[in-house]
């Protein structure tokens, strides 16, 4: 009996060796996915953490800096399916043993694998998988840095503005229009060819001309009508819920479903959605081309959305509560110390009054798609209590597959009224996926970690004493000098981010790493640079495994670089950009690289760019619009900006791509100590988050410092208004066209006067730290870039 309990202790020990002999050699073949437990377990689960609305205390021990994944090969994952381990060690905190890995390679694999009909892929989507919206990797501009892979940390792409006179479509017979028919090179099986994409088998699409096709984004659009006047105010979602009755397939625009496998497989005719006009519409009826409203008070609402890189999302979900709560400020009564302080703007405070949002209860209680509510943290809006909200809408809005958490499908638009998608019916029965996937999705997304910070900060934040001005010019200084002049205390941040360098006593210093005595710009007011991180909520998940503490540990308890106070705050306004009926038509400008290199003498290059829209306002909203209002978004977190790189903004506007860099590049202007809305071209890196600072704002009024390069000056379209190629019939050859008309003065409209009643309500929350910006030299200006890309 001895000897044969010893012989298997030795097969064992032989095996558990060669196990990891093999693991050191190849670790993807030794690893791979774990079945997570049974449904009824994972919905007792569900039940109980719902009920909780994940709300989290402060933290009960001591605080410990955030771990962070190796910066060179941070999201360097490939284009296909993370389905192995070693993916997963280039995106999840590394003292995560693999058990627990293996519980998240369900997750990760179907969130970058492309979906088969035959499985419930749906009639209507956007994306053939999730990591479709999250593309921007494949277009990224060489030689930054960059990361190569495609995954969750990587963000929507765009190539070039959108252009809704072609997007819309017609809801009688064509349908919509995707822009970019297909962005995504990778197939079912895994393969992948950049070759596949519609720029090369469909030329005749022009996707990159959005002055007349579609343009080209992964960005996608959420449709409706919105009444401010009603009480409270309505979104008309124009879908099967809808007040009015009216079936239009909204809220979201489905533009690449899968027609061609659907129609070989089941005899299905599936058009992409479309936008319908004003004509056809009841609650437009008496529609006012001035006030852009109808006889009830309805308006036309469109907003495109950008998929965002989901890095350290469980550390968010791990603030306390009390810690968002407490920084909102709605009547501006908190102030801040800056030595650049301008007198432009009659604020109380700062200018900064962000709120939270509150989520209210979605379904009746009881029902298993009962969603948490309370406090908002994730989304664009900060329109989600939970992660597990954005999970199970991915996959039924981009992908519409079904599951018990989400169990509905997407609805299509009522033939009786679009009669464009009559053909079309979804063919698999519901649930489509099983309860551990999402639950395993957001067990990988919880373990995103963020990258380790560039070399030259961390230069900084390891010196003895991080605030000593470093001498010269050399790389580490200019990201020291860019880390004060946003707002940080680099004394503070170093000792919460470093491990070891914290004193045993604290160091009695602002727990958010902000320079209290002098925000200089003041970008930390809505930019925090630390979080501290309570208890995840992932206590007691039972999808985690026996090894759960690893990851708890990881999110508890930390001081986490978040760079967000994850409030909502209002941004810059519009009003006629605002109440159009559709976005106003691309148009391009011919303007000044005056940032960029002199091919010859003092010669300057000029592009004809697209110009980037000022107006951040848009009332149409996803399914949980909260209390936020349509000129609110949250304050986006910037851990791995500079290594996930652009586009920037909630709708991808501020782009960078090798497609169009060379050729049709964004643009807008800027102003800084030496010239005002200089002509800015983004063709790298720095121009793109230069661009994404200057937009916080509307530009500067013109003045006696006014460039006068091409394409400088106050932004305003030719003619001082835009004639969109749609008419209000929804047809392109309609003698009515809708027009976007900035009025008689529309440089006061686009670039107000700082003391002028328009600039009071229609500048951003942004307005003072914009003006203190703009007041900086160009050097300092680039700066604050430097420190950025480092994060």
């Amino acid at each position: 009996m001895r000897k044969q309990q010893r012989f298997l202790l030795l097969i064992v020990g032989l095996s558990l060796g060669l196990s990891v002999l093999i693991g050191y050699i190849n670790p993807q073949k030794v690893f791979g996915q774990i079945a997570l437990p049974d449904e009824e377990t994972l919905f007792a689960r569900r039940r109980a953490e719902v009920a909780t609305n994940f709300v989290v205390q402060p933290p009960t021990r001591p605080l410990r800096p955030v771990e962070r994944v190796r910066r060179d090969t941070f999201g360097d994952v490939g284009i296909t399916p993370v389905s192995t381990v070693a993916q997963l060690d280039k995106l999840v905190f590394p003292s995560l043993p693999n058990s627990v890995k293996e519980r998240e390679l369900e997750g990760s694999t179907f969130f970058t694998t492309p979906n088969r009909i035959e499985d419930g892929f749906g009639s209507m989507a956007m994306q053939t998988r999730c990591a479709g919206c999250h593309l921007n990797n494949l277009e990224s501009v060489p030689n930054e840095g960059l990361l190569t892979g495609t995954s969750t940390v990587s963000r929507a792409n765009r190539s070039t503005t959108t252009n809704f006179s072609f997007v819309s479509g017609d809801t009688q017979v064509n349908g919509g229009r995707a822009p970019g028919r297909r962005l995504d090179p990778v197939n079912p099986d895994g393969t992948a060819d950049l070759n596949r994409r519609s720029l090369a088998t469909n030329p005749e699409l022009r996707e990159l001309d959005a002055i007349n096709s579609t343009g080209r984004t992964a960005a996608f659009t959420v449709f409706g009508d919105f009444n401010a006047s009603a009480s409270p105010v309505i979104f008309d979602a124009l879908n099967a819920s809808s007040p009015s009755g009216q079936d239009f397939g909204g809220f979201l625009q489905h533009v690449r479903p899968p027609s061609e496998e659907l129609r070989a497989r089941f005899g299905l005719d599936c058009k992409p959605d479309a936008i319908p006009s004003v004509a056809e519409d009841r609650n437009l009826i008496g529609f006012d081309k001035a006030t852009g409203k109808s006889a009830s008070g309805f308006r036309r609402a469109i907003t495109e959305l950008a998929g965002p890189p989901y890095i350290g999302r469980g550390l968010i979900e791990a603030i306390p509560n009390q810690d968002i709560e407490n920084v909102s400020d709605p009547n501006d009564i908190r102030g801040d110390n800056s030595s650049l302080r301008t007198t432009f703007f009659q604020c109380t405070g700062d200018c900064v009054t962000g709120v939270t949002n509150t989520i209210p209860q979605n379904v009746p209680s009881g029902r298993e798609d009962l969603l948490a509510q309370g406090l908002g943290r994730f989304g664009l809006r900060a329109n989600g209590t939970e992660m597990m909200q954005f999970i199970v809408g991915g996959m039924f809005g981009s992908l519409s597959m079904t599951n018990r958490i989400s169990p509905f499908e997407q609805n299509i638009a009522n033939p009786a009224i679009a009669p464009y998608n009559a053909g079309c019916r979804n063919e698999i029965p519901d649930p489509e996926l099983p309860v551990s996937r999402p639950f395993s999705e957001r067990n990988f997304i919880r373990s995103l970690a963020p990258p380790e910070f560039g070399r030259n900060l961390l230069a900084v934040l390891r010196a003895k004493d991080p605030s000593r001005p470093l001498p010269g010019n050399n790389p580490a200084a200019r990201v020291q000098r860019g880390a004060q002049l946003f707002g940080v205390d680099l004394v503070a941040f170093s000792n919460r981010m470093i491990p070891g360098k914290m004193p045993r006593g604290g160091d009695g210093l602002d727990p958010n790493a902000i320079n209290q005595s002098d925000r200089m710009v003041g970008c930390v007011s809505c930019h925090i640079p630390v979080q501290r991180t309570g208890q995840s909520p992932a206590v007691g998940d039972p999808s985690l495994g026996p090894d759960s503490q690893a990851l708890i540990d990881a999110l508890s308890y930390r001081w986490a670089p978040i760079f967000s106070d994850i409030n909502i705050h209002r941004g810059p306004v519009i009003d006629v950009e605002r109440n159009a009926p559709i976005p106003r038509d691309p148009f391009l400008v011919s303007r000044a690289d005056a940032f960029g290199q002199r091919p010859s003498g003092n010669n300057v290059a000029t592009f004809m760019t697209y110009d980037l829209m000022r107006n951040f306002a848009s009332d149409s909203f996803t399914n949980v619009r909260g209390t936020a209002t349509g000129d609110r978004f949250r304050t986006p977190p910037l851990m791995g900006i500079g290594r996930v790189g652009p586009p920037f903004m909630h709708d991808a506007r501020v782009f960078l791509s090798i497609l169009t860099r060379d050729t049709t590049p964004a643009g807008t202007v800027t102003t800084n100590r030496d010239a005002t809305n200089e002509p800015l071209v983004v063709r790298n890196v720095d121009e793109a988050l230069l661009a994404a600072i200057e937009l916080h704002d509307l530009p500067a009024p013109d003045d006696s410092k006014t460039s006068t390069l091409p394409g400088g000056g106050c932004p305003v379209p030719p003619g001082g208004k835009v004639v969109n190629k749609l008419g209000y019939d929804g047809s392109l050859t309609s003698s009515d066209k809708i027009v976007v008309d900035y009025g008689p003065s529309p440089q006061n409209v686009i670039c107000p006067p700082y003391n002028s009643p328009l600039s009071t309500t229609n500048r951003s929350e942004a307005r003072e730290a914009m003006a203190r910006f703009r007041s900086l030299t160009r050097d300092d200006q680039r700066a604050i870039i430097a420190f950025l890309r480092e994060l």
